[in-house]
């Protein structure tokens, strides 16, 4: 099986292009730059750490990006020149205890095993200082349970629910907030529509309706 540094890596040079320049690119986009704004706070992005950073797409709120694809970072640092990125893993964070006031990590755990995820989670918990977030996304479960979809390699092979998180955090982190993503499939609607539906699906997402969307985004504090 073909490695997650190693499909990366083949992608970097297109992956803006291929993957944010069209409109269900944009869509994604946009709520996941609205949620970063409403959460993060970017007075203190010096010590701000943005997780699989790929090719620097929402590096504008962190000082610091870790990626496992070399290429990528390559990508990230010719936006960001002026940026401490580097290559590395989540599950060994080149960060001193207690250094991070602020994590977030985007499109990374829906390719990992949950036991992996947890693996990460722990070296999270470890940069972080007490009081500090940890904003990450997955694929919903109830979705994919309603949907019947089922993944057919790694590529987005994994999906939680809130349940599942709040048994995985347990004692050492408090769980702050959750909102979906996508909650239309909005690649089936006519690209000329896809701008008004926004608005809509906004709402949804963060209704009570949430678990519905395509994504989920948890925000957990250290305790």
């Amino acid at each position: 099986m073909e490695s997650i540094s190693i499909y990366y890596n083949k992608l970097a040079a297109t992956y803006d292009e291929n993957r944010f320049a069209n409109s269900y690119g944009k869509f994604i986009h946009q709520q996941e730059i609205s949620y970063l704004n409403e959460t993060i706070n970017q007075t203190n992005t010096n010590q701000t750490l943005d997780l699989a950073c790929g090719t620097g797409r929402l590096l504008e709120f962190a000082k610091y990006g870790v990626d496992n694809s070399p290429n990528m970072i390559d990508v990230a640092k010719a936006k960001y020149p002026n940026h401490n990125l580097q290559v590395g893993k989540g599950e060994s964070l080149p960060f001193e205890d207690s250094f991070l006031k602020q994590v977030y990590s985007f499109h990374l755990f829906m390719h990992l095993e949950v036991n992996h995820f947890s693996q990460i989670l722990n070296d999270v918990l470890r940069t972080l200082e007490k009081g500090g977030t940890f904003t990450f996304d997955f694929p919903s479960k109830t979705r994919r349970k309603i949907t019947r979809y089922k993944a057919t390699s790694w590529h987005g092979g994994t999906q939680i629910s809130t349940s599942d998180i709040r048994e995985i955090i347990k004692d050492n982190w408090e769980f702050v907030n959750c909102r979906g993503i996508a909650f239309f499939p909005i690649h089936r609607f006519p690209t000329k529509l896809r701008k008004h539906i926004l608005k809509l699906d906004n709402f949804l997402c963060k209704s009570i309706f949430k678990q519905f969307s395509s994504h989920l985004i948890f925000t957990l504090r250290k305790k």
